[in-house]
């Protein structure tokens, strides 16, 4: 499997949504949206309150705007396929105390 890494606030465009998993960052916060698994169902597309997910020629998800992703873990709820993975990293997360 490929896998891509794009930068903070990156936008997906041409080949670079092609890849089977693609982990999009932002601040400590990371989307990883594993493509192969998506089925095309459009229920993450609707239920997206900042509208920045769409489904490609092959009916599979990619984000066209990441710098306006919430990280409101609303796809991942609504995903039948676990195609997301929403990890919101705290300080109380990575051994600090809150």
């Amino acid at each position: 499997m490929t896998s891509l890494d794009i930068k903070d606030g990156a936008t997906t465009t041409g080949g670079l949504n092609r890849a089977d998993i693609v982990h999009y960052r932002q601040g400590q916060a990371t989307l990883t949206v594993r493509r192969t698994y998506c089925k095309g169902c459009n229920l993450c597309v609707d239920a997206c309150p900042a509208s920045i997910l769409a489904l490609d020629d092959d009916d599979k998800i990619y984000v066209t705007d990441m710098s306006r992703c919430i990280f409101c873990g609303v796809c991942a709820g609504r995903c039948p396929d676990f195609v997301f993975v929403l990890n919101t990293r705290t300080q109380y997360d990575e051994g600090g105390s809150q």
